[in-house]
C-alpha cells in the first residue's frame, strides 16, 4: 500500500471543453492512497472525460490535476502552465493503469502476449521477466489456464480480466476503470467485479466510473455523483446511496436502484 502523505489524485477547478461544449465545469476532488473512489452519474455528465484527464488522454483547459503529488501533463512556472512533451507525459502515464469499456486487446496476440507487451516495449523488460510477471497477473485475475488463448477464444468477461492483468503488469500505483462491465453480458459481470474487489482488498488505489451501484456500496470508500459537468454530491457510498441530499442525486438513483 502506498505511504504517501498527499492524495493520490487531487483535482482543483478542472475545466474541459470541446469547442463551445463545456464538459467539465470546475471539478474539485481528492482520492486518497488505497481508496476505491466511485464516480456515478448519467451518461454525458463528464465522468469518463474526467477519468481520461487524469492520465492526460484529454488535455484540461483550466485548473490543476495532480497524481501522487505531481502535476499531470504540465509543468508550472511563475503561475503559468506549459504542456509536457509527449515523451514526458508517457513516462508519467506508466504509473497509471487504465481499463476501458472495450477491452482493446491485440487480436493477433495470446492472452499472455497481450499482458507482456507493455513491460517489454515500454519498460524494456526482458521477455523472461515479463512472461513470469504476466503469468502471475493472469493467475491473479483467475485466468492462469487461458494464457495461450487468443482474444477471439475468450468470453467478454475473460477478455476484460486480461485487460486488467495487462494494466497490472505495469505495476501501476493508480488504476482507472471506465465502466469496465458495461459492454459485458449480465452473467459475465460478476467475475470482473470480483477481480476488482480483490484488487481493492490488496490496497490498490482505484477510480471507477460505474453503473454497478452494488459494487459501489460494498467496495467503494468514497462516491461522487456527477451531473452536467459538476460534482453534485459526494460522501461515503452507503450514505449517498441510501440517503442522498440533493434532488438531482435522488432522481438519478430512483432510476438505477
Amino acid at each position: 500500500m502506498t505511504t504517501t502523505l498527499h492524495p493520490m489524485v487531487r483535482a482543483e477547478q478542472v475545466h474541459k471543453s470541446y469547442g463551445q461544449l463545456e464538459v467539465l465545469k470546475g471539478i474539485d476532488l481528492e482520492v486518497q492512497p488505497g481508496e476505491v473512489f466511485c464516480l456515478v452519474g448519467p451518461s454525458g455528465s463528464g465522468k469518463s472525460t474526467f477519468l481520461r484527464c487524469i492520465n492526460h488522454l484529454e488535455q484540461i483547459n483550466a485548473g490543476r490535476l495532480y497524481v501522487d503529488g505531481d502535476l499531470m501533463g504540465y509543468r508550472e512556472r511563475n503561475g503559468k502552465l506549459y504542456e509536457l512533451k509527449d515523451r514526458e507525459v508517457a513516462l508519467k502515464r506508466r504509473d497509471i493503469g487504465m481499463v476501458f469499456q472495450r477491452f482493446n486487446l491485440f487480436p493477433h496476440l495470446t492472452a499472455i502476449e497481450n499482458v507482456m507487451e507493455a513491460p517489454v516495449r515500454v519498460k524494456g523488460e526482458s521477455k523472461q521477466a515479463a512472461r513470469e510477471r504476466a503469468e502471475a497477473r493472469l493467475a491473479q485475475v483467475g485466468l492462469a489456464d487461458k494464457a495461450a488463448s487468443y482474444p477471439s477464444q475468450l468470453s467478454g468477461g475473460q477478455q476484460q480480466r486480461v485487460a486488467i492483468a495487462r494494466a497490472l503488469a505495469m505495476e501501476p500505483k493508480l488504476m482507472l476503470f471506465d465502466e469496465p462491465t458495461s459492454a459485458l453480458d449480465p452473467e459475465l459481470v460478476g467475475d470482473v467485479l470480483d477481480c476488482m474487489r480483490e484488487l481493492a482488498e490488496q490496497g490498490m488505489t482505484m477510480i471507477v466510473v460505474t453503473h454497478e451501484m452494488g459494487f459501489a456500496r460494498e467496495v467503494g470508500d468514497a462516491l461522487v455523483f456527477m451531473d452536467g459537468g459538476v460534482v453534485v454530491e459526494s460522501g461515503h457510498p452507503r450514505e449517498v446511496l441510501t440517503n442522498p441530499q440533493h434532488e438531482r442525486t435522488r432522481a438519478f438513483l430512483s432510476k438505477v436502484l
